[in-house]
Formats: C-alpha cells, sequence, structure tokens
C-alpha cells in the first residue's frame, strides 16, 4: 500500500561515471525537483501545405538531468552526501563510540559521481515509479539557519541522464538521527581560530551573541562542456570544477562597531559556524555539524534607522583562500556513524 508521502530520496556514490549502482543511502527530504534536462531541434525546413512544424524533424540534441534536493539536516547518515557536495571526505574514531567526519573541497578536477534515485507513488496505483539520475554530480550547496528554526541544507545537482527503467531500491535510514537546531546553534566570527583536523574540532576565535540568522553557500563553478560526438548526446565525463565562490550572509544586532570597521577596512576574519543536536553520543560529546572558513570579508551595508526598531545589519561576506590555512573551507560533522 502506498500513499501520496510515500516519495523517497536515495543515493550512492559511482564506482564509473554514469554507471547505475543501488542506493544504500536515504534522505528524509523536504523537497526535489530531479527532472530531465534536454535539448530538442526542430527542423526549419518550409513545405507546401503544412502550416505547423513537422514532428519527424524534432530531434534530441541533448541529453542530461538536473534538480535540486532539500533537507532538515540530520547527525547521522549523511556523511557520504557530505563527501558529494564538498568531494573530500574522511572518518576518523575519536574514541570508542565517536567519530569525526571532516569535509574539505576537492582539488582535483573532478567531484565524486552518484546515483539518485528519487521513488514517486502512483496515485490509487499502490506502487512507487523510480527515477533515476546517473551520473549526477553536485554543482552548488548551501545551508542555512533562519532565526529560531532547523538547519537546512540545499544542494543542486546536474546529471548524465534520468532514466525509468532502473529497479526501485527500497528505502531504509538511519536510527536515532536528530535535527541540528537554533538552540544548539553558535557562531565564532573572527579571532584567532585553529582549524579542525581529522579528530579536533574548530577551536579559538571571538564568539559573538549579536546575529540572528546564518546563511553559506559554495558555488563549484561546474562547466558545461563534456558532451562530444559518441556519447549520443550525454556527457562523456563528469563535469570539471572551476574555482569555487563561496558567499555567505548574516543578520547583526547593531550594538557594536565591530562588523562595521571590519566592512570599511577590509579585514580578513575566520567564520565558525556550530551546530550542535540535545543527545550526547557518549558523555560531554554531542552531535556536532561545524562550518569553517579561516579567511572571509565582509560585503555588506552600514546600519542604517529601523523606524524606532531595534536597528541591524544585513551583512554579506565572501570566503577566500588566505593561502595560510591548507584548506579555506572545512566541514566537520561528530557522530556515531562509524563511517561515511
Amino acid at each position: 500500500m502506498t500513499i501520496q508521502a510515500d516519495c523517497s530520496i536515495g543515493f550512492k556514490k559511482e564506482t564509473t561515471y554514469g554507471t547505475s549502482v543501488v542506493p544504500d543511502r536515504f534522505l528524509e527530504f523536504t523537497s526535489e525537483t530531479i527532472d530531465f534536462d534536454r535539448t530538442y531541434y526542430q527542423g526549419n525546413g518550409m513545405r507546401p501545405g503544412s502550416r505547423l512544424a513537422r514532428s519527424a524533424r524534432r530531434s534530441l540534441t541533448k541529453d542530461g538531468g538536473k534538480g535540486d534536493i532539500e533537507l532538515e539536516v540530520p547527525t547521522r547518515g549523511l556523511g557520504t552526501f557530505l563527501e558529494a557536495l564538498l568531494g573530500v571526505g574522511a572518518s576518523t574514531m575519536v574514541s570508542a563510540g565517536l567519530y569525526q567526519q571532516l569535509f574539505t573541497l576537492i582539488k582535483d578536477d573532478f567531484l565524486p559521481s552518484m546515483t539518485l534515485q528519487k521513488g514517486i507513488p502512483r496515485l490509487g496505483a499502490n506502487t512507487v515509479d523510480a527515477y533515476t539520475a546517473l551520473g549526477a554530480v553536485c554543482s552548488s550547496f548551501d545551508f542555512t539557519l533562519a532565526n529560531a528554526d532547523v538547519l537546512k541544507v540545499k544542494s543542486s545537482w546536474t546529471a548524465r541522464e534520468v532514466r525509468t527503467d532502473v529497479a526501485y531500491a527500497t528505502p531504509s535510514y538511519a536510527s536515532a538521527a536528530e535535527l541540528f537546531t537554533f538552540v544548539g546553534a553558535g557562531l565564532v566570527i573572527g579571532g584567532a581560530v585553529t582549524v579542525p583536523t581529522t579528530t579536533a574540532l574548530a577551536t579559538g576565535g571571538t564568539t559573538v551573541a549579536n546575529i540572528r540568522d546564518f546563511s553559506i553557500s559554495v558555488d563549484q563553478k561546474l562547466d558545461a562542456n563534456g558532451y562530444n560526438i559518441g556519447g549520443g548526446g550525454k556527457r562523456t565525463r563528469r563535469p570539471a570544477v572551476g574555482i569555487a565562490e563561496v558567499k555567505g550572509k548574516v543578520t547583526a544586532e547593531y550594538d557594536a562597531i565591530t562588523f562595521r570597521d571590519a566592512l570599511a577596512s577590509q579585514a580578513p576574519l575566520a567564520l565558525v559556524a556550530n551546530f550542535q543536536a540535545a543527545t550526547d553520543i557518549t558523555s560531554g560529546n554531542k552531535p556536532t555539524l561545524q562550518i569553517t572558513v579561516p579567511d572571509i570579508r565582509f560585503e555588506g551595508e552600514l546600519p542604517k534607522s529601523n523606524g524606532g526598531d531595534v536597528i541591524t545589519q544585513s551583512i554579506d561576506f565572501t570566503g577566500f583562500d588566505g593561502l595560510v590555512a591548507p584548506h579555506a573551507l572545512y566541514v566537520a560533522v561528530r557522530t556515531a556513524d562509524t563511517a561515511l
């Protein structure tokens, strides 16, 4: 039996680009837009007596897939997904029952490719149809924490093709997964920060208490090529990464001139966003997701009057490679998961 809410998203890292593997990880997603991404050519030749374009002259010239996936970030079962987003990931045991997963931006031409499969229940048929995106590569992603909300991640994907003849993989989900909420969030901006390692979270810096919300986005700047003769209209290789773009935004209550001065001077600042869930993994160790950008520069606005209400600054920032830390962006996860 099925109902219209019995939708699923499953995924698995591919061994060979565009060659299907059976999804074995599944996301409790909130929305998705996985679809065909095709280009058609319509012949323009003229013919007496024909008032419409001829169907025989319509041809597929480029095949592919695309779409977004949005979800509330869980404390378990996300390792392989984060590896697909950033490109590089590793899991290390910190102590018995406690693991740290560390993810950084890839420094190679190609991100991992995934088999992504969505299950869509057919109304009144008690069956779930599978739509499978092969050779799916993450083109961009963003983390967002709105005021009094939960941490969410949205990812955008480009795929070699979308097929409807791949068998549906029955979903299974990580147990005891919680969410990262506003209650367990903390933010460091500025000060001396020590970047994370495989077993230690980032430490140091200046903790701020005047930020209402937070967002950060990463655009991998994938190239649009790879559609070569002999590929049947599909990409013959994974899209190559370019110079990535890291952007973000915070809303700060105007209770100090620190951010104003940093904006004016373009001084480099370290950023560490910490998110913790409620239940300990082991004693004193809560599930944690931490985003570290060692070098950001503010690009936001100066404070403005607000009709008598509390004055805030909407502050954009850009992440840079300061050529000091080994990586320009880190995502570290403390989890009970023993592997990615």
